[in-house]
């Protein structure tokens, strides 16, 4: 193999695995001038080769002197060469670590926060059916009336067992009422303001004393 396709073959070797991208201008600069002085060398070796033809067919001395110091001249041009070469390499190295010191880095997505769990509604605990019955005391009553129209109120809900009068007295009242189904004190609330037209809110509620007292807000 002839020293201009040496060293065009070892540009090539060099450049392919370091050139960051092919379309670089400076990669395509580089691989002009690599062709440029292979196809440069090439024509030396066959002046080279003349050269030696001529020494083999006996040229007179005058040309011989002639092409021996051509010849000197295109062996130093082929030596810088060879070292434009090595630094063509050296800078198409540099230019690849370059590149890829200034090619943007993948930026780590941020990690969506935790969510909470959504938390269910605590669920009111209910009265137990049957038993004695519970404890339910009523105030701000609007009056003897208004006392029936709660016991009526409480007997038609289709929960309620039985609601029995056992006090009344300024205008607090002492009602033992038995259910059949269990029921929330906020549901037995709303059936006596749903059956008297007076509103009510629960005071105090204890499911596990079987207590409970309500208050009229109209009175």
């Amino acid at each position: 193999m002839s020293i201009s396709s040496c060293v065009y073959d070892d540009w090539m070797s060099m450049t392919a695995d370091t050139a960051p991208n092919s379309d670089d201008p400076i990669e395509r600069a580089a691989r002009i001038m690599a062709q440029s002085l292979a196809q440069g060398l090439m024509e030396a070796e066959v002046i080279l080769a003349a050269d030696r033809e001529a020494r083999a067919q006996g040229i007179p001395p005058e040309v011989m002197d002639t092409l021996e110091r051509f010849g000197s001249v295109l062996t130093r041009l082929v030596e810088h060469t060879e070292q434009l070469a090595r630094r063509m390499a050296e800078l198409t190295d540099a230019v690849a670590a370059a590149s890829e010191q200034r090619a943007p880095r993948p930026q780590a997505q941020p990690q969506p926060a935790p969510q909470a769990k959504p938390q269910l509604p605590e669920m009111e605990p209910s009265f137990a059916p049957g038993g004695e019955g519970i404890d339910v005391s009523i105030a701000a009553v609007p009056g003897f009336q208004g006392l029936m129209e709660v016991q009526r109120a409480l007997v038609r809900l289709p929960q309620v067992q039985s609601a029995a009068v056992r006090r009344y007295q300024d205008d607090e009242a002492a009602i033992q009422l038995v259910l059949q189904q269990p029921m929330t004190s906020t549901a037995i609330a709303e059936g006596v303001s749903a059956g008297t037209g007076k509103r009510l809110f629960v005071d105090e509620s204890r499911p596990d004393a079987l207590r409970l007292r309500l208050r009229f807000l109209d009175a």
